[in-house]
């Protein structure tokens, strides 16, 4: 993926500074925009759960994207007593955490941002809130008031399970699904696609969100790689360290972050009209717009 730098000419003579004040930049514009939504002002109770589920999920983009900048400063060092201070600029983590923010932002897109309304929409949100409740179900007994959590918790997995039987995208799963969303097993249900009959994949969902295919297959199979410790990651890894050239190797992250960020402004705001307004006093908006658009034009010749 090293050969990935070279797109950078997409965004020539728009961008000025290096890729980690670009990264810095771009994650202090998405917190700023985060930072003007309350969403406990939402006066319907579905609709602020729903709100505030996904306004939890943009801050934990952030966080990955903050952890990936910090990750990338070269003067990390960690001291071991037998050998003193030892430079720390480790790429694998970095692509682990790449992954996990991209799959947070596919997360929102395909749950909150479109469609979020409809019985695809109901279908998509209250599927993914209810795998996430049923997965605690399966802990083994702890604490009474652990119990008491789960007995709580199971009540509302059937509440949502009631309501869900109406929803015909629902209705025509099989009953081993249907029982696989309740108990938290089926965990990858919430991505059904009822026109095809399948769960999409996570890249069908990157180029539904605007992501060129470059992003969406390639980058995501190589950061993948690192995140399983694939052999072709491993014998990367220890090649870049050998010729010095970890920081080569973190330049595809941080470019990707720097794309995924975009989107999330992008459509969060597009999600919260408080955050939109907000962006729009920044005066980031082309900036943002810039690395939505290098997203999607990947593909094409530098």
């Amino acid at each position: 993926m090293l050969e990935w730098r070279q797109k950078r000419s997409l965004a020539k003579g728009v961008l000025t500074m290096n890729s980690r004040q670009e990264l810095q930049g771009l994650i202090d514009i998405l917190a700023q925009v985060i930072s003007v939504v309350t969403v406990s002002s939402v006066a319907d109770p579905t609709e602020r759960e729903r709100k505030t589920d996904a306004h939890n999920l943009a801050n934990r983009f952030t966080q990955y994207a903050m952890t990936v900048l910090h990750l990338s400063d070269d003067r990390n060092s960690v001291n071991l007593p037998s050998f003193g201070d030892i430079r720390v600029l480790d790429s694998a983590s970095i692509d682990i955490l790449a992954r996990a923010a991209m799959e947070a932002f596919l997360v929102f897109h395909h749950i909150y941002h479109y469609p979020s309304t409809g019985d695809e929409g109901e279908f998509r949100y209250w599927t993914y809130k209810v795998i996430g409740l049923a997965e605690r179900q399966g802990l083994p007994e702890g604490t009474f008031e652990h119990q008491k959590q789960k007995d709580e918790e199971k009540k509302r997995i059937e509440g949502i399970i009631g309501s869900l039987e109406a929803n015909p995208i629902f209705k025509n799963l099989t009953q081993i699904q249907k029982e696989g969303i309740a108990t938290g097993h089926k965990r990858d249900l919430w991505r059904w696609n009822s026109n095809t009959n399948r769960k999409l994949y996570w890249s069908e969902i990157a180029v539904d969100a605007g992501l060129s295919k470059m992003m969406a297959q390639h980058m995501y199979s190589h950061l993948s790689g690192h995140a399983h410790s694939g052999s072709l990651s491993v014998l990367q890894t220890q090649q870049a360290v050998v010729r010095k050239e970890v920081e080569k190797l973190i330049t595809p992250s941080l470019y990707t972050m720097k794309i995924l960020t975009a989107n999330m402004i992008n459509e969060y705001t597009a999600v919260f009209k408080d955050a939109h307004d907000k962006l729009s006093t920044t005066g980031t908006v082309k900036f943002v717009e810039t690395w939505v658009e290098v997203g999607r034009r990947l593909d094409e010749d530098s």
